[in-house]
């Protein structure tokens, strides 16, 4: 596999599409296998202090969220076609009970530009710095934090810094 450097505006509309379905995989080192995955739907793609960010959210529940917050660097990964159940069990089960990547038979290997890990089967892969970490809080519009924090389980929200976008090429 090669990786070729791509353009990170040329493909945020495919990274908008991939969110509603299937999702994207969000990547993080782990201290007891090479790496842990998480299915996201919710995610930002754009400019922020005149830089290429994308922002991740993620729940204090969720396993990943520890992982995140002693890496402070993560990727996305966007799956071929045909991965589409691969990435909805992702989103089903706890990293804390199922290592989701050797279930799956994935090869994790070690970023470009930050020291994170990425899959190699994923079609392409954004690496990210954390920059900046927020709290969602009951501030939100109460029709959202109705709706979306039913359990008052909000999240905190990442902001990384993309330092690269990869294509992965045969």
């Amino acid at each position: 596999m090669r990786l070729a450097t791509v353009d990170y505006a040329s493909i945020v509309p495919d990274l908008m599409a991939q969110l509603a379905s299937p999702g994207l995989l969000l990547v993080v080192r782990d201290e007891r296998r090479p790496a842990n995955v998480m299915t996201i739907g919710w995610a930002l793609f754009g400019r922020v202090w005149s830089r290429p960010i994308c922002t991740v959210l993620v729940r204090p529940s969720r396993y990943t969220f520890d992982l995140i917050n002693r890496a402070v660097a993560f990727t996305v990964n966007r799956m071929p076609e045909g991965f589409e159940r691969a990435v909805n069990r992702c989103g089903t089960v706890s990293g804390r009970d199922v290592d989701k990547i050797a279930e799956h038979g994935w090869t994790v290997a070690r970023g470009e530009t930050v020291d994170a890990p990425y899959l190699a089967e994923a079609a392409l892969h954004l690496e990210c710095r954390v920059v900046l970490t927020g709290e969602v809080t009951d501030r939100l519009d109460a029709e959202l934090l109705a709706n979306c924090y039913p359990r008052g389980d909000l999240h905190t929200v990442y902001y990384g810094l993309v330092t690269g976008v990869f294509r992965h090429e045969p």
